[in-house]
């Protein structure tokens, strides 16, 4: 039990606190709505709706509530950062693509270019040297 006058926790059998000696109140649980349960900064318990009554139930506290969006948070962040890896990936296999291409080809059409200019070469030698007899 936590004192609600001086904030020291103490067990629950005890009849008053021991450090400040207010007697103990029995409390009763008290059913909230979303927007005081979402605002209440202590312990809620959710039971269903009156459209929907559950038999189960749920404890919630602030920081369950805070890790619960930290944790969307960070989903959502990784998530897009997995679309921005994929993009990029998407990107780098077209790069390396362009980068492949022209890494095989080049040599090929090097040797194409060199064949046409031997071939180019031969011929003008042959016509200079058929037409000059």
């Amino acid at each position: 039990m936590i004192c609600k006058h001086c904030g020291l926790e103490y067990p629950d059998d005890l009849e008053a606190c021991p450090g400040c000696g207010t007697p103990n109140e029995d409390v009763e649980a008290q059913v909230m709505s979303a927007e005081e349960r979402d605002a209440f900064d202590g312990m809620t318990i959710e039971t269903g709706t009156e459209e929907e009554p559950r038999g189960d139930w749920k404890v919630y506290d602030q920081e369950d509530i805070w890790r619960q969006q930290e944790k969307a948070a960070k989903k959502e962040k990784w998530r897009s950062l997995w679309e921005l890896v994929k993009l990029n990936g998407r990107l780098v296999l077209a790069a390396a693509a362009v980068i492949l291409a022209v890494v095989l080809l080049l040599p090929t059409l090097v040797g194409f270019l060199l064949v046409g200019l031997g071939a180019l070469l031969v011929w003008t030698f042959f016509r200079n040297f058929f037409i000059r007899w």
